[in-house]
Protein backbone atom coordinates (compact mmCIF):
# COMPACT_ATOMS: atom_id res chain seq x y z
CA UNK A 1 0.00 0.00 0.00
CA UNK A 2 1.24 3.83 -1.06
CA UNK A 3 2.97 5.55 2.11
CA UNK A 4 2.73 9.62 1.86
CA UNK A 5 5.01 11.76 3.55
CA UNK A 6 3.33 15.28 4.36
CA UNK A 7 5.54 18.23 4.78
CA UNK A 8 8.49 16.33 2.43
CA UNK A 9 10.14 19.88 2.18
CA UNK A 10 10.68 20.57 5.24
CA UNK A 11 13.67 19.53 7.84
CA UNK A 12 12.40 15.94 9.30
CA UNK A 13 10.21 15.42 6.08
CA UNK A 14 13.04 16.41 3.91
CA UNK A 15 15.44 13.69 5.78
CA UNK A 16 12.59 11.37 5.37
CA UNK A 17 11.86 11.56 1.37
CA UNK A 18 15.65 11.59 0.33
CA UNK A 19 15.96 8.58 2.32
CA UNK A 20 13.35 6.85 1.04
CA UNK A 21 14.22 7.74 -2.74
CA UNK A 22 17.84 6.72 -2.17
CA UNK A 23 16.07 2.92 -0.65
CA UNK A 24 13.60 2.92 -4.02
CA UNK A 25 10.68 2.61 -1.38
CA UNK A 26 8.05 4.69 -3.41
CA UNK A 27 6.84 6.40 -0.75
CA UNK A 28 5.25 10.04 -2.32
CA UNK A 29 6.64 13.42 -0.62
CA UNK A 30 3.86 16.50 -0.45
CA UNK A 31 4.73 19.88 -0.29
CA UNK A 32 3.84 23.00 -2.16
CA UNK A 33 6.49 23.89 -3.88
CA UNK A 34 8.17 22.19 -7.06
CA UNK A 35 10.43 19.11 -5.88
CA UNK A 36 8.01 16.95 -4.77
CA UNK A 37 5.78 14.29 -6.39
CA UNK A 38 2.80 15.50 -4.77
CA UNK A 39 1.67 19.47 -4.72
CA UNK A 40 -0.74 20.15 -2.60
CA UNK A 41 -1.79 22.70 0.51
CA UNK A 42 -3.16 21.72 3.26
CA UNK A 43 -5.28 24.77 2.87
CA UNK A 44 -6.64 23.15 -0.33
CA UNK A 45 -9.66 20.84 -0.38
CA UNK A 46 -8.33 16.91 -0.14
CA UNK A 47 -6.75 14.78 -2.96
CA UNK A 48 -6.98 11.08 -2.85
CA UNK A 49 -3.44 10.61 -3.70
CA UNK A 50 -2.36 12.57 -0.53
CA UNK A 51 -4.88 10.47 1.85
CA UNK A 52 -4.70 6.67 -0.07
CA UNK A 53 -7.36 4.69 0.83
CA UNK A 54 -5.79 1.30 2.80
CA UNK A 55 -2.03 2.88 2.82
CA UNK A 56 0.07 5.22 5.03
CA UNK A 57 0.18 9.19 5.75
CA UNK A 58 3.55 10.34 7.98
CA UNK A 59 2.42 13.65 9.12
CA UNK A 60 5.42 15.65 9.17
CA UNK A 61 3.90 19.03 8.48
CA UNK A 62 4.75 21.48 11.74
CA UNK A 63 6.49 24.45 13.18
CA UNK A 64 8.50 25.54 15.89
CA UNK A 65 8.26 29.16 15.98
CA UNK A 66 7.52 31.15 19.28
CA UNK A 67 4.63 32.43 17.37
CA UNK A 68 1.55 31.07 19.42
CA UNK A 69 -0.82 31.22 16.74
CA UNK A 70 1.36 30.13 13.85
CA UNK A 71 1.81 27.20 16.36
CA UNK A 72 -1.68 26.30 17.02
CA UNK A 73 -2.28 26.21 13.45
CA UNK A 74 0.49 24.38 11.84
CA UNK A 75 0.66 21.37 14.94
CA UNK A 76 -2.67 21.49 16.02
CA UNK A 77 -5.42 22.45 13.69
CA UNK A 78 -3.60 20.91 10.57
CA UNK A 79 -3.40 17.62 12.67
CA UNK A 80 -7.23 17.62 12.78
CA UNK A 81 -7.53 18.29 8.97
CA UNK A 82 -5.44 15.92 8.88
CA UNK A 83 -7.02 12.71 10.46
CA UNK A 84 -10.35 14.23 9.14
CA UNK A 85 -9.23 13.88 5.99
CA UNK A 86 -7.28 10.43 6.48
CA UNK A 87 -10.55 9.23 7.74
CA UNK A 88 -12.90 10.17 5.25
CA UNK A 89 -10.54 8.86 2.41
CA UNK A 90 -9.75 5.55 4.45
CA UNK A 91 -6.28 5.77 5.22
CA UNK A 92 -5.56 2.60 7.35
CA UNK A 93 -2.53 4.13 9.16
CA UNK A 94 -1.31 7.66 10.41
CA UNK A 95 1.99 8.33 11.51
CA UNK A 96 1.83 12.05 13.48
CA UNK A 97 5.45 13.55 14.47
CA UNK A 98 5.07 15.13 18.12
CA UNK A 99 8.48 15.89 20.14
CA UNK A 100 10.65 15.24 23.05
CA UNK A 101 9.53 18.68 23.83
CA UNK A 102 6.67 17.53 25.57
CA UNK A 103 8.32 16.15 28.78
CA UNK A 104 10.10 19.70 29.38
CA UNK A 105 13.41 19.36 31.39
CA UNK A 106 13.01 15.67 31.90
CA UNK A 107 16.33 15.75 33.95
CA UNK A 108 15.26 13.00 36.34
CA UNK A 109 16.79 9.79 34.13
CA UNK A 110 15.29 8.41 30.89
CA UNK A 111 11.60 9.32 30.61
CA UNK A 112 9.54 6.91 29.24
CA UNK A 113 6.39 7.65 27.22
CA UNK A 114 4.47 7.06 30.24
CA UNK A 115 5.81 9.82 32.00
CA UNK A 116 2.97 13.17 33.01
CA UNK A 117 3.97 16.04 30.28
CA UNK A 118 5.12 18.87 31.59
CA UNK A 119 6.08 21.34 28.32
CA UNK A 120 8.10 24.53 29.41
CA UNK A 121 7.72 26.24 26.04
CA UNK A 122 4.97 27.05 23.61
CA UNK A 123 6.11 24.68 21.10
CA UNK A 124 6.34 22.02 23.22
CA UNK A 125 2.72 23.00 24.57
CA UNK A 126 1.57 22.85 21.34
CA UNK A 127 2.77 19.37 20.93
CA UNK A 128 1.06 18.24 23.59
CA UNK A 129 -2.48 19.37 22.86
CA UNK A 130 -1.81 17.80 19.27
CA UNK A 131 -1.13 14.61 21.06
CA UNK A 132 -4.54 15.16 22.66
CA UNK A 133 -6.23 15.64 19.74
CA UNK A 134 -5.09 12.54 18.27
CA UNK A 135 -5.88 10.83 21.70
CA UNK A 136 -9.45 11.77 21.23
CA UNK A 137 -9.25 11.17 17.64
CA UNK A 138 -8.66 6.97 18.34
CA UNK A 139 -11.67 6.50 20.22
CA UNK A 140 -13.55 6.89 17.49
CA UNK A 141 -14.22 3.86 15.45
CA UNK A 142 -13.60 5.19 12.83
CA UNK A 143 -10.30 5.82 13.17
CA UNK A 144 -7.23 5.14 11.29
CA UNK A 145 -4.83 3.10 13.23
CA UNK A 146 -2.65 6.38 15.16
CA UNK A 147 1.18 6.20 15.49
CA UNK A 148 2.97 9.17 17.30
CA UNK A 149 6.69 9.81 17.94
CA UNK A 150 7.95 11.94 20.47
CA UNK A 151 11.25 12.49 18.65
CA UNK A 152 14.35 13.55 20.85
CA UNK A 153 17.12 15.69 18.83
CA UNK A 154 18.16 14.51 15.25
CA UNK A 155 21.31 15.54 14.35
CA UNK A 156 21.93 17.87 11.51
CA UNK A 157 18.35 18.98 11.71
CA UNK A 158 18.61 20.43 15.55
CA UNK A 159 20.37 23.64 16.63
CA UNK A 160 23.61 22.89 17.43
CA UNK A 161 24.45 21.55 13.23
CA UNK A 162 22.63 24.65 11.91
CA UNK A 163 24.76 26.61 14.84
CA UNK A 164 28.20 24.90 14.07
CA UNK A 165 28.18 25.00 9.86
CA UNK A 166 27.31 28.95 10.76
CA UNK A 167 30.12 29.02 13.12
CA UNK A 168 32.48 27.13 10.01
CA UNK A 169 31.32 30.48 7.72
CA UNK A 170 32.25 33.11 10.08
CA UNK A 171 34.96 31.41 12.06
CA UNK A 172 33.62 31.91 15.21
CA UNK A 173 33.89 29.59 17.76
CA UNK A 174 30.80 28.07 19.16
CA UNK A 175 29.52 28.42 23.15
CA UNK A 176 30.06 24.72 24.82
CA UNK A 177 28.49 24.59 28.29
CA UNK A 178 30.05 22.88 31.37
CA UNK A 179 28.98 22.08 34.43
CA UNK A 180 31.29 22.63 37.32
CA UNK A 181 32.92 19.38 37.11
CA UNK A 182 33.82 19.12 33.79
CA UNK A 183 30.79 17.75 32.23
CA UNK A 184 28.91 19.33 28.99
CA UNK A 185 25.21 18.33 29.08
CA UNK A 186 23.85 14.72 27.78
CA UNK A 187 21.28 14.10 25.17
CA UNK A 188 19.48 11.95 23.70
CA UNK A 189 20.08 12.18 20.08
CA UNK A 190 19.48 9.73 16.39
CA UNK A 191 21.21 10.47 13.10
CA UNK A 192 19.11 10.98 9.51
CA UNK A 193 19.16 7.62 8.66
CA UNK A 194 18.66 5.91 12.07
CA UNK A 195 15.34 8.13 11.96
CA UNK A 196 14.49 7.03 8.65
CA UNK A 197 14.71 3.54 9.83
CA UNK A 198 12.43 4.16 12.98
CA UNK A 199 9.96 5.80 10.72
CA UNK A 200 10.37 2.71 8.36
CA UNK A 201 9.37 0.33 10.67
CA UNK A 202 7.12 2.39 12.25
CA UNK A 203 4.95 2.39 8.83
CA UNK A 204 5.49 -1.61 7.87
CA UNK A 205 3.61 -2.25 11.50
CA UNK A 206 1.10 -0.39 12.42
CA UNK A 207 -0.54 -0.71 15.95
CA UNK A 208 -4.18 -2.44 16.84
CA UNK A 209 -5.08 1.20 17.56
CA UNK A 210 -3.02 4.03 18.81
CA UNK A 211 0.71 4.47 20.19
CA UNK A 212 3.23 6.76 21.42
CA UNK A 213 6.99 5.44 20.68
CA UNK A 214 9.86 8.11 22.39
CA UNK A 215 12.66 7.88 19.26
CA UNK A 216 16.04 8.42 19.67
CA UNK A 217 19.22 6.35 19.62
CA UNK A 218 19.44 3.98 22.64
CA UNK A 219 22.61 5.30 23.73
CA UNK A 220 22.76 9.35 24.77
CA UNK A 221 25.61 11.27 23.76
CA UNK A 222 27.53 14.53 25.51
CA UNK A 223 27.86 17.56 23.54
CA UNK A 224 30.78 17.39 23.16
CA UNK A 225 31.75 13.78 21.75
CA UNK A 226 28.92 15.24 19.16
CA UNK A 227 31.25 18.86 18.54
CA UNK A 228 34.55 16.24 18.02
CA UNK A 229 32.60 13.57 15.75
CA UNK A 230 31.18 17.12 13.71
CA UNK A 231 34.86 18.43 13.38
CA UNK A 232 36.37 15.00 12.38
CA UNK A 233 34.24 13.98 9.82
CA UNK A 234 32.29 17.20 8.22
CA UNK A 235 33.38 20.27 9.78
CA UNK A 236 37.19 20.63 9.61
CA UNK A 237 36.75 24.27 10.63
CA UNK A 238 34.82 23.81 13.74
CA UNK A 239 35.97 25.17 17.03
CA UNK A 240 34.09 25.72 20.22
CA UNK A 241 35.20 27.57 23.65
CA UNK A 242 34.30 26.20 26.93
CA UNK A 243 31.02 28.47 29.18
CA UNK A 244 29.36 27.76 32.36
CA UNK A 245 26.00 26.60 31.88
CA UNK A 246 23.77 28.78 32.30
CA UNK A 247 20.61 28.66 34.99
CA UNK A 248 18.26 25.60 34.63
CA UNK A 249 20.25 23.63 32.61
CA UNK A 250 19.58 20.45 32.95
CA UNK A 251 23.02 17.58 32.68
CA UNK A 252 20.68 14.79 31.43
CA UNK A 253 17.60 15.04 28.87
CA UNK A 254 17.80 11.83 28.19
CA UNK A 255 14.36 9.57 26.26
CA UNK A 256 13.93 6.03 27.37
CA UNK A 257 13.56 3.70 24.52
CA UNK A 258 12.84 0.73 25.76
CA UNK A 259 9.41 0.27 23.45
CA UNK A 260 11.04 1.26 20.32
CA UNK A 261 13.56 -1.28 20.84
CA UNK A 262 10.96 -3.65 20.92
CA UNK A 263 10.29 -2.30 16.97
CA UNK A 264 13.84 -1.78 15.78
CA UNK A 265 17.21 -2.65 16.77
CA UNK A 266 19.45 0.87 16.35
CA UNK A 267 23.41 1.37 16.45
CA UNK A 268 24.44 2.31 19.63
CA UNK A 269 27.43 2.02 22.36
CA UNK A 270 30.11 4.84 22.87
CA UNK A 271 31.14 6.00 19.28
CA UNK A 272 27.50 6.62 18.61
CA UNK A 273 28.12 10.32 18.21
CA UNK A 274 30.52 9.25 14.99
CA UNK A 275 28.35 7.13 13.37
CA UNK A 276 25.37 9.69 13.95
CA UNK A 277 27.70 12.68 11.98
CA UNK A 278 28.71 10.32 9.39
CA UNK A 279 25.26 9.84 9.06
CA UNK A 280 24.86 13.37 8.87
CA UNK A 281 27.94 13.86 6.28
CA UNK A 282 25.64 11.50 4.10
CA UNK A 283 22.73 13.16 4.36
CA UNK A 284 23.88 16.38 3.39
CA UNK A 285 26.06 15.02 0.68
CA UNK A 286 24.48 16.58 -2.88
Amino acid sequence: MQTVILGAQGKLGGVLHRHARRAGLGWLGQGRREGVDLLWSPDCAPRAEVFPAGGTVINMIGRASPDEKALRHANIELTRQILHHATAHGVAHVVLASSAAVYGNAADGPVAETATLSPLIPYGHSKAEMEAVAADYAQRPDSPALTILRIGNVAGSDALTAIARQRCTTGEPMDLHRFPDGAAPVRSYIGPRDLFDVVTAVAQTPPASSRILNVAAPTPVDLEAVMTAYQTHFLPDLRWQDTPVPNGVPKQVILSTQALERLIHLPSGPDYAAKMALQVKQDLAP
